[in-house]
């Protein structure tokens, strides 16, 4: 149907463009036309390499969640000092929702339409080992003293719910509040030395707690 010379540097145009159409604008913000005159193509041509919007989409994604997963795993699993490693974790959740947003809009239709096909998407990238791993740490920490008693489950939903809250609710924040997008980003930005100091604080002992109290008082 088209040159096979250049196919598949077609294919990577469109898929490359449609990757920036899907960070600036959203799913719903971007159509295959819009898709097809950013890279230079028709929308025959997008429909032919990716079927539709939804699976073009969906590649993008599977993509930016290899790098995402691993990413955050990596962190997880590493022999940073505990509290080091809770810092470097949000940073690194942070750096990649600002990198991948379409991550935020592509989890919030899933959990809406096929929150099944999201829940063997995370599995099969075996979160377990990591969640393992860091349950082990939390527990080591604990018996020396340097953080209080925290159920795993509960400090791993905390961070990812205060991390993701903000770009996956973007949009409507914005709305609400009525200020532009480079305003928004902003605030995230500091949003995150917030996100990190709360999470330690929460996890220091009772006594150091008091006395990082006493010291600000």
């Amino acid at each position: 149907m088209f040159n096979n010379d250049t196919s598949p540097e077609v294919k990577q145009k469109i898929l490359k463009e449609a990757q920036t159409l899907f960070i600036k604008n959203g799913f719903k913000g971007t159509s295959v036309r819009d898709i097809a005159k950013a890279s230079g193509t028709n929308v025959a041509m997008v429909n032919y390499y990716f079927t539709s919007k939804y699976n073009l989409f969906e590649i993008i994604f599977e993509d930016a969640l290899d790098i995402f997963t691993k990413r955050i795993f990596d962190t997880i699993t590493s022999d940073l000092p505990f509290l080091e490693l809770v810092e470097t974790w949000i940073h690194t959740y942070y750096e990649l929702l600002f990198e991948y947003p379409q991550i935020a809009a592509f989890i919030l239709n899933e959990v809406a339409l096929n929150p099944d096909g999201l829940t063997q998407r995370i599995r099969k990238r075996n979160p377990y080992n990591s969640f393992s791993k860091i349950e082990a740490r939390i527990e080591e920490e604990v018996k020396k003293g340097t953080i209080r008693e925290t159920p795993a489950a509960d400090f791993l939903l905390n961070i990812l719910s205060m991390c993701m809250f903000p770009f996956i609710f973007g949009n409507m924040a914005m709305t609400l509040m009525e200020i532009p997008r480079n305003t928004y980003d902003e605030l995230i930005a500091n949003h995150e030395k917030y996100v990190i100091e709360f999470t330690i604080n929460a996890l220091k002992p009772c006594d150091n707690k008091q006395n990082s109290i006493s010291t600000l008082q």
